[in-house]
């Protein structure tokens, strides 16, 4: 699955500057994917696979 915007927020990855996409740190199936500015601001995301939730 190729991932094209930030799980927390929808921001559209192809217009970011800086992002990460890393797996899921509970089950390691899901790609997590976050945009600069979520990053920064600790905003909370979830695991759509498990239900995980990390900031």
């Amino acid at each position: 699955m190729e991932v094209k915007e930030c799980t927390t927020c929808g921001a559209n990855l192809e217009a970011e500057d800086s992002f990460v996409i890393f797996p899921c740190p509970d089950c390691g199936e899901e790609k997590i994917a976050r945009c600069e500015r979520c990053k920064k601001i600790g905003n909370e995301y979830e695991c759509d696979n498990c239900g995980f939730t990390g900031p």
